[in-house]
């Protein structure tokens, strides 16, 4: 009994520890979590400072492998045209096996930007080498725009020899700087693009290449024969960036995430493949464990930030910053003696103890001009009116994303008053409602005088109509009966014809018995 019970009240922690809402347990979050020996997480708004301290040998010079692709993207992106035509030199292509390569050959010539997505997407090194020859006439020229661009940005623990990130001593970076390169290169609308596409086709002339992008967090990789099953590290709020990989810089990753209007930037470099080091007779299955650790590291990050900056509040909170929930109307064909004057006062149709939730940024922003959020429209403005009845509705939206939404109701009846149709039609025709056929219109007046707006007086207006029909109705019955009688005579005809033939068949004894 005593382990039936140590059981059972085990199960119940863990159980009620998945049950805490999220935002909850963001402050469990444990750093030594995270794998890989450097790491940095921080909102692309202030990309030199970490969020809550979530950093490691942030400072610490390492290899940036090919995520060093991010600094030549944005520099050519800034120097020179999408449409201009790339030509491939042999230098380019010069590449052996166990390299990443967008699939070009010496001769090729692609636009600026299928080698932009041939670099990016699948980190194809020969695209990078011809986009650095293109723009500066040689690698070394192009890596001397890189270091005055890392300058510039104030990467000032940052050295580049290289336009692809292949290995070489004197390449190093920092995980800060390589954040903030990555926050200023995600303020360019096409590399966002770039870096976010899960797929592209690159095209020459009748020639194609397709590519895949090696980010986990946008693409699941695709099975191979040793590596049936990978793991998928799919992230709904993923937005890029890139992915790095040498024996020396280990498994890096630059990842970004938005979510709220709210940019996530976790740069985590260095990560191993644990014990593989020791078994490089390994399967790819055993590999691909060890392979994911960084996306799964990455989602980890943005999951804890964004929960974190998650914040839960009632409509009744959002009412004390300034919310609008009621709202006035004017009922043009009120009853002239109507308490309010035709001013009709709507609630929304909210409890005050409904939530919502939203991250700290979005309601510091929505804070600041509380009443813009509020979005009514009116659909029933024309009398009589009860109390309760649904009057329109309204939204309430912050940058393109609906918040809250409810039906406006009226507080109190509102009787319908004399004035002519003719200034209710004017009203409704100068705010775009039918009269015609509305529930809720005017009712037309009872005088048997009255013309209708039609010219015609009402008294009359079956005879306009009524008696069509009947002449039509007419018509048709006398043809039908005319029709009728030609077929009778014919029936006839024909009758009399038979019966003198039938009579002259006896007389000549056809019918005599033989």
């Amino acid at each position: 009994m005593k382990r039936i019970l140590s059981f059972c009240i085990a199960f119940l922690f863990v159980f009620s520890f998945f049950l805490l809402p999220r935002s909850s347990r963001a402050d469990t979050f444990d750093p030594n979590s995270i794998y890989e020996p450097y790491y940095i997480l921080v909102n692309a708004e202030n990309p030199t400072v970490s969020y809550k301290g979530l950093e490691k040998d942030a400072d610490k010079q390492v290899y940036p492998a090919s995520t060093t692709k991010i600094l030549t993207c944005i520099i050519a992106l800034e120097s020179a045209n999408l449409d201009d035509m790339v030509n491939v030199s042999a230098k380019a292509v010069d590449f052996g096996r166990g390299n990443s390569l967008m699939g070009l050959e010496e001769g090729d010539s692609y636009s600026m930007r299928d080698m932009l997505y041939g670099m990016m997407l699948p980190s194809g090194n020969d695209a990078a080498i011809a986009i650095a020859e293109h723009i500066a006439g040689s690698t070394t020229a192009f890596a001397d725009m890189m270091n005055a661009k890392a300058q510039e940005l104030g990467m000032t623990h940052s050295h580049f020899v290289t336009v692809h990130g292949k290995q070489n001593d004197n390449h190093y970076t920092t995980v800060r700087d390589m954040a903030l390169l990555t926050a200023y290169a995600l303020k360019n609308e096409t590399f966002r693009e770039i870096v976010s596409t899960k797929t592209y086709t690159a095209q020459s002339g009748s020639r194609e290449i397709n590519l895949l992008n090696s980010n986990r967090l946008l693409v699941d990789t695709p099975p191979t024969e040793t590596l049936t099953d990978p793991a998928s590290c799919l992230y709904e709020y993923a937005i890029g960036v890139k992915t790095g990989d040498t024996t020396a810089a280990g498994k890096c990753l630059i990842a970004a995430a938005e979510r709220d209007g709210v940019t996530l930037i976790a740069v985590l470099f260095g990560g191993t493949l644990g014990d593989e080091e020791y078994d490089p007779f390994a399967s790819d299955q055993r590999r691909d464990k060890y392979n994911v650790y960084r996306f799964r590291d990455a989602i980890n990050l943005f999951e804890y930030a964004f929960n974190d900056m998650t914040c839960t509040l009632t409509v009744s909170d959002l009412v004390s910053y300034g919310m609008p929930v009621e709202f006035d109307v004017t009922i043009s064909n009120a009853a002239d003696n109507d308490s309010q004057g035709g001013i009709l006062k709507v609630r929304a149709d909210l409890s005050m103890d409904a939530t919502v939730s939203m991250m700290q940024p979005t309601l510091d922003a929505v804070k600041s001009n509380m009443a813009a959020v509020a979005n009514p429209t009116f659909t029933n403005i024309y009398a009589p009116i009860g109390d309760g009845s649904v009057i329109g509705s309204v939204t309430y939206t912050f940058d393109g994303h609906v918040l809250l939404s409810a039906n406006l109701l009226a507080t109190r009846s509102v009787k319908e008053g004399t004035a002519q149709i003719e200034i209710a039609q004017q009203t409704a025709d100068n705010e775009g409602i039918d009269l015609i056929g509305d529930a809720n219109s005017v009712a037309l007046p009872d005088d048997p005088e009255s013309d209708g707006g039609c010219g015609v007086p009402q008294n009359l207006h079956w005879v306009l109509i009524v008696l069509p029909i009947i002449f039509v109705l007419l018509i048709i019955c006398v043809t039908m009966f005319i029709v009728y009688l030609n077929a009778e005579a014919k029936r006839r005809k024909r009758e009399a014809a038979r019966r003198k033939a039938a009579k002259r068949a006896r007389e000549s004894g056809y019918y005599r018995e033989r």
